[in-house]
């Protein structure tokens, strides 16, 4: 044992018997420090472990055999793989694998097979917990292999970043080479397939290895999000599309690193009062345990709703170790301009914060048809910013502004007024109601408070002239647009800013307009 690197070793034999015509030993093994026998894989090892039980010794024309008398009781204290705390608490069993024998030692040198059990063990530093642990070992003078399954591997955190997986890997090292790994990962109720392959060199203690996994289509009354990670079902609602990319583990006598590639294709989702279409592009990881994304990372979103939608966008981001989503740069269309975003930073399972969003060449007339009133019409373009904020499920926005480039025209003409614009030729209301049938403005400045995807305010400040109004007499008007229209203008009437000289002539201009 000592020249397989347990150079501390020790046997220790409670008692000795004869089992037919093979040497029964009651024996405990105490390995010593585990270190020497990494050093000769390239694996980084520490900790101490001990195997005991009844083991059968026989002799055969091929040499010495080994066995176990049903399986030895193992345990390991302070062990680490690769600078990684691991702990076996249920403790571990060596068992007699098919053959019926552990180990044979004869002209042809050593040959050892066994089977390793363990109903749990805990990457307690990544926080990750393997259930039903079984590995067959398989070691002569020509070549070395393992094969390790995990019934169940899974992060013990909630909410946890991904769902329980069932894993099988082999390595495979014939005499003086590398390590060969393959694997195969499942889960996720059949929606994951992942395949991949790798190599350790012993003399370096470096290795590599890539799991690719299938592309993943998200519908509708399937498994979902959740079946894949539910930290992001739980930020993440109603989610479809395609998902698909490839994690990559490096390991050096150091530590163990790993990343992603993380590919969207026609992703779509719900994450609280935003609804996001049409999500592609590939994002880079340089961490999955914890998940890091480096800044830069960009997607295009065919859609972002907050209450206004906003189309053909363009994100650039990161997601720092903190938790904290960083948006560095976003650009959207909407309504005919362009909206652009100030950097902003969140938490995405509980976003608050507040970012200011810039607006250009926004097109009057696809503005005023998102309200949706019947007979009115606008031209012109505007810019300005609109601060946004965030507090959980709710957006805001409080004090933005929007203001005209240049002069253009408003018009409000329904084809049946609201009841409360049927007023008297001769009324306020019938004379607003008469001047804004082709009003032609100088500037105009929209000012918008309210909650996104719920009561809006906007207020309409406008300086300009009817034509036939008054023979074109200047006019400023403050309008509020809150809802139905009906009760917009009834609204406004009182903030009409029209000079005392007008006002006078309202009636003669009715009477002309007849």
């Amino acid at each position: 044992m000592r020249d397989s690197g347990f150079p501390e070793a020790r046997v220790s034999i409670a008692g000795i018997g004869l089992d037919g015509a093979r040497l029964r030993l009651d024996s405990l093994v105490a390995f010593g420090a585990l270190g020497p026998a990494g050093e000769r894989y390239g694996l980084a090892l520490a900790g101490r472990g001990t195997l005991s039980g009844p083991l059968l010794i026989g002799l055969t024309p091929e040499g010495v055999v080994a066995s176990p008398l049903g399986c030895l009781e193992g345990s390991v204290e302070g062990l680490e793989v690769a600078g990684e705390a691991v702990a076996a608490p249920q403790g571990l069993r060596v068992c007699t694998p098919a053959a019926g024998e552990v180990l044979r030692w004869g002209s042809a040198g050593l040959r050892l097979a066994a089977r390793i059990e363990s109903p749990r063990i805990e990457l307690t530093g990544r926080r990750i917990l393997a259930e039903g642990v079984e590995a067959d070992l398989a070691q002569d003078a020509a070549a070395q292999a393992a094969d390790l399954r995990v019934a169940s591997l899974r992060p013990t955190g909630k909410p946890a970043d991904f769902a329980p997986l069932a894993l099988a890997v082999r390595a495979e090292q014939p005499a003086g080479q590398a390590i060969a790994l393959t694997a195969t990962v499942t889960g996720a109720d059949g929606v994951l397939s992942a395949g991949g392959e790798g190599r350790h060199d012993p003399a370096s203690g470096e290795g590599r290895f890539v799991l690719t996994a299938k592309p993943i289509r998200l519908k509708p009354g399937g498994p979902g999000l959740g079946a894949l990670s539910p930290r992001l079902a739980a930020l993440v609602d109603e989610a479809a599309g395609t998902i698909g990319g490839s994690a990559t583990f490096a390991w050096t006598g150091k530590g163990l690193r790993s990343g992603a590639q993380v590919k969207l294709a026609g992703v779509t989702g719900r994450v609280g009062p935003v609804t996001v279409a049409a999500a592609s592009g590939t994002i880079a990881l340089t961490s999955l345990l914890p998940p890091e994304v480096p800044a830069g990372q960009i997607l295009k979103i065919g859609l972002l709703d907050v209450g206004v939608p906003l189309t053909d966008g363009t994100v650039r981001f990161g997601y720092g170790r903190d938790g904290r989503l960083s948006i560095e740069e976003a650009q959207w269309h909407w309504a005919g301009g362009l909206l652009r975003s100030d950097p902003v930073a969140f938490r995405p399972e509980a976003p608050k914060g507040a970012v200011t969003l810039h607006a250009e060449g926004v097109d009057l007339a696809r503005l005023f048809a998102m309200i949706d009133v019947d007979g009115l019409e606008a031209s012109g373009r505007l810019g300005g910013s609109l601060p946004v904020t965030l507090a959980g499920d709710v957006v805001r926005v409080d004090g933005g502004i929007l203001e005209s480039a240049g002069p253009g025209t408003l018009r409000y003409d329904p084809e049946k007024p609201p009841s409360a614009l049927q007023g008297d030729p001769g009324s306020p209301t019938g004379m607003l109601l008469g001047a804004l049938t082709d009003f032609r403005y100088e500037s105009l400045r929209l000012t918008v408070d309210g909650q996104a995807g719920g009561e809006l305010s906007v207020g309409v400040a406008v300086r300009g002239a009817n034509p036939a109004f008054y023979d074109g007499y200047p006019v400023a008007l403050n309008l509020k647009l809150s809802g139905a229209l009906d009760r917009i203008l009834r609204q406004s009437l009182d903030a009409a800013r029209i000079p005392d000289a007008v006002r006078e002539g309202m009636t003669d201009f009715g009477r002309k307009d007849r």
